[in-house]
């Protein structure tokens, strides 16, 4: 059976497999059969047999070009063949044992995170009073299977430009499937002067979010003074959850 390919020859995916696993049985079998390092000099023909042996190319310690059929025959292969597998194998058991007793424990331990994202909004309040919605979004919540929820958290991004040169005080409200889960006054504040900022709201709505589902998420903003400005806002619901 040669193990030498020649450079010329257009070899096949399949048969470099078969290749490799030709080397790999015969360079194991010949090693795990040598009772002494000086056994691997003599092995390659690279000195008497008292030196210690060095590094050497993987060429050199094969030597392919010195393996003698005739000193093991088939049924030798074979036996050792049917050794070196069922060594194999053994191996790879302690890995998939660790896996399966291990790893699975584990498994459940660990929190992962989606988001859920929901198209923005926009909105122009002129005037001043009671909270006013800057655009209410539903959020559809699916989580893989098997996996149950841990936490949930919702999160306004909003965009706030004065568009005239009027000083403003601006308050925040987050409601999530109707229930306000953030309210704060004085979030914002501009000089009297047109410009912009962003604020982002993000608050626990586990007792909202439960898993599964859709959920509504609304901002509400109330500004001091009856003057054009300008909100956009985008939504996400954060879940962390476990896989069970």
């Amino acid at each position: 059976m040669p193990l030498y390919v020649p450079p010329t020859v257009n070899v096949s995916e399949t048969s470099l497999d078969d290749i490799a696993e030709e080397v790999w049985a015969y360079v194991t079998r010949r090693l795990t059969s040598l009772a002494i390092p000086t056994d691997i000099v003599k092995f390659v023909g690279k000195g008497t047999g008292t030196e210690v042996p060095s590094n050497k190319s993987l060429y050199d310690l094969i030597a392919l070009d010195r393996l003698d059929h005739a000193t093991y025959g088939l049924s030798a292969l074979n036996t050792d063949l049917d050794t070196l597998l069922a060594r194999l194998t053994a191996s790879r058991a302690v890995y998939l044992d660790y896996l399966n007793t291990v790893l699975n424990a584990k498994l459940p331990l660990m929190e992962l995170e989606q988001a859920y994202v929901a198209d923005e909004v926009q909105a122009t309040l002129n005037t001043t009073g009671s909270d006013q919605s800057l655009g209410s979004r539903n959020i559809t919540v699916a989580l893989p299977t098997g996996a149950s929820r841990v936490r949930a958290i919702a999160v306004a991004v909003v965009h706030v430009a004065n568009r005239t040169a009027t000083a403003q005080e601006i308050d925040f409200n987050l409601k999530v499937a109707g229930s306000t889960i953030f309210s704060q006054d004085d979030v914002m504040a501009f000089a009297a002067a047109e410009g912009s900022g962003v604020v982002t709201i993000a608050q626990e709505c586990t007792t909202q979010v439960t898993g599964d589902g859709t959920f509504s998420i609304e901002a509400e903003a109330q500004i001091s003074a009856a003057q054009n400005v300008t909100f956009t806002v985008e939504y996400l619901i954060f879940v962390q959850y476990r896989m069970s």
